[in-house]
């Protein structure tokens, strides 16, 4: 199994593909990488839905902390906010 610094690593990747990608945020929900996986939801330069997925991935993990900070966390685009909401 990769660690949780080099499957984030993988995600963030703008050169790996898609398909990889994907894997590697599924991969941290599954290992409960809360803190990477909160990254790549406020990390504004990613693909929403690569941040829509780390969101789900943080409500997979029953992340309550981490998914009522974003909901309240202003800086992010209210569909991401409402999202973590409905999560927590």
């Amino acid at each position: 199994m990769s660690s949780p610094r080099s499957l984030f690593r993988t995600a963030v990747d703008k050169n790996a593909p898609r398909e990889t990608r994907t894997t590697a945020i599924d991969e941290l929900a599954e290992i409960a990488a809360t803190t990477q996986l909160r990254v790549i939801v406020v990390a504004d330069g990613f693909n929403g839905s690569f941040r829509r997925q780390a969101l789900n991935g943080l409500g997979r993990c029953r992340a309550t902390t981490e998914l009522a900070a974003l909901a309240d966390d202003a800086s992010l685009p209210t569909p991401l906010r409402e999202r973590a909401d409905q999560l927590r």
